[in-house]
Parts: C-alpha cells; structure tokens; sequence
C-alpha cells in the first residue's frame, strides 16, 4: 500500500472505535487513514456484546448477517447473589421496542469484520507511530508526523487509540500540561477469556446469560454461538507493585490465573457446580488492569478529537481546561 499524503478524515489507531468510524467515512463516501502502530492486526480481548443501537448502524454497514451467523442473541439472564438464585431478566423483550435484539461475538471475529467493512489492507497503515501534529487555523489541514519521518496532512483526526492515548498527549502537551496520560489503577482487575462449546448443555441454555455476585468479587458469563461462554471476572486487588499497577494488559496470562481468583466459585453451567469447569474449556483468557481518566476532559479541540477509550472517564466543566471547546 502506497503511503498516503493528504486525506479528509485521518483515525488514529485501529481498534473497535477507529474501524467503525472508517467503516463509516467508506460508506459515505469520505476518505480516510487509519493508522496503527502495531505490525499486524492483533485484536484484542475474548467477546463484545452489541446492543440494539450498536447493531442498527452495523447493519446499515452491512454486518448484521454476518453477526447473526457468528454471534448469539442475550435472551434471558440469571442474577445469583453467591449460590442462592436472585431472579432472572427477560431480555429478549428488548427486541421489539428497539428493532434489534443482543447480540454477543467473539471480539476477534468483530475486528476482522470491521477491518473488512474498513477496506483495511488498503486504508490501514500499519507499524504507524504518531509522534506529533500541528492544527494551525492558519493552515487548511492538520498535518500528523509519524514516527517514521513521513507526514500526512487531514481535514479532521480523530484519536480513537485507546486508554493510553497518543493523541490526548499531544494536545495535553500543547496546553502547556504535562504530556503524559494521568490515568489512574482502580485497584480493579478484570480477567476474561473465551470457550469452546460446553459439552454439558443444550438447546435451552443457548441465549441464556449468568451474572454472580459474590462477597469478594463479580463474575458475568455471556452466551456465545454453540453454547461457547464469554466470561468476565472483576476482583479488587492490594498490588502495591508499582510495574503490576501500571500495566494494561497483563502477559502470559493461563487458566490456572484465573481459576485461582474464581475456580471454586459457584456457576451454575458449570458440570461440577465449580467455575473450573468452564475456565479449563478456555479457548483465550486474558487479564487486565482497569484504569480511569482523572484530568483530561471529555472535549475536542480544534480540528482535532478523541474517540472511545482515547475520551476521559471523567467529564471536567469546561473551565476547568478554557483551552478546550465541547464538540458540537
């Protein structure tokens, strides 16, 4: 793919958020850059679940087939408080007031699909660094300069790169703010991960979705095409580690990490009764740390704007930062 000069919308980072809104530049016709700095296309995570509003513009990118054929609908969900059952939750009457019902997939599946809908071998520059941009209202585009010395100028750039955002460094730096991201640990951990089918059940269980909520700790399963669960767990730690309490995605992450903050736990698909059950059927697990956004606010400035995770967690007035506009 031939490097590209000048563009109207140019997306930084690949993910979820910057492969929909390029879906969308596409359909309508807008031209685009996604740049991404990893080398390859690595999605990341184990399922996503898409609701009614989220489907309703996948469709008119035309995914909805396609998510029907590899996900499965959220029919109904069952709220345990530790082993005593709560009650359960009748969601597939969300369908008819919203047009769409629930629907969850394999998170790997959705980015391959997006990155399809994207046009991405031909409109995602991989291994793609942003290392700075200038919006000068003087000047008809934003020029971004990458890494590797090349320039691309935009109408519009959208930073749709994550909690660790680049792009909300750069305008942080260019407020005279420290040029950093100032997120913050929880002291939250979520550890998910994605199964094969399980083998002990049928027909009525497919749909049906399990939230727990124990003393210490929340464990949520998700229904996934053939009965395969998507799990995700939520447990507060006391790392006083500095690197463990700084990182995002935790490496080399097993089955054997996650049954032990929730093996024992009570689930009930699982054959013996004991969360074991499922972990051990895991096709991918992964954990990771979970962060939030203590300063910078949830505005755009200029020409310039964030996009999901890139956006802080936590909305400051505008004069708490005068240099920022609300986005229309």
């Amino acid at each position: 793919m031939q490097p590209f000069q000048e563009t109207q919308v140019l997306i930084v980072g690949g993910g979820i958020g910057g492969l929909t809104l390029a879906a969308l530049c596409r359909r309508l016709n807008i031209s685009y850059v996604v740049l991404e700095r990893s080398k390859k296309v690595t999605p990341a995570g184990a399922g996503i679940s898409l609701a009614p509003n989220a489907l309703r513009v996948l469709d008119q990118l035309g995914l909805y087939q396609d998510i029907v054929r590899q996900g499965q609908t959220l029919d109904k969900i069952h709220i345990h408080r530790n082993r005593a059952k709560w009650r359960s939750l009748d969601w597939a009457r969300v369908t008819a007031p919203f047009g769409y019902p629930v629907y969850s997939i394999e998170r790997h599946d959705f980015h391959h699909l997006l990155y399809r809908a994207a046009d991405g071998d031909n409109t995602v520059l991989l291994n793609s660094s942003v290392v700075d941009l200038l919006d000068d209202p003087a000047e008809r585009h934003v020029n971004v300069k990458l890494e590797n010395g090349a320039q691309i100028n935009a109408d519009v750039v959208i930073g749709a790169d994550g909690i660790r955002s680049v792009t909300r460094r750069i305008l942080a730096r260019q407020a005279g703010l420290d040029g950093k991201n100032t997120i913050r640990f929880t002291g939250r951990v979520h550890m998910s991960g994605y199964t094969a089918p399980m083998e002990n059940l049928g027909p009525k269980d497919l749909g049906v979705g399990n939230w727990l909520f124990y003393d210490d700790c929340t464990l949520t399963t998700w229904p996934c095409i053939d009965n395969r669960q998507w799990f995700i767990g939520v447990k507060q730690v006391e790392s006083q580690n500095q690197e463990e309490m700084g990182r995002s995605v935790w490496a080399n992450t097993t089955p054997a990490m996650v049954n032990e903050a929730y093996g024992k736990k009570f689930h009930p698909f699982a054959e013996t009764g004991q969360f074991k059950d499922i972990v051990d059927r895991s096709e991918r697990v992964i954990a990771s740390n979970v962060f939030e956004e203590v300063d910078f606010p949830t505005m755009s400035k200029g020409r310039v704007a964030l996009l999901g995770d890139g956006i802080s967690t936590i909305p400051k007035p505008p004069e708490y930062h005068p240099w920022l506009t609300l986005s229309p």
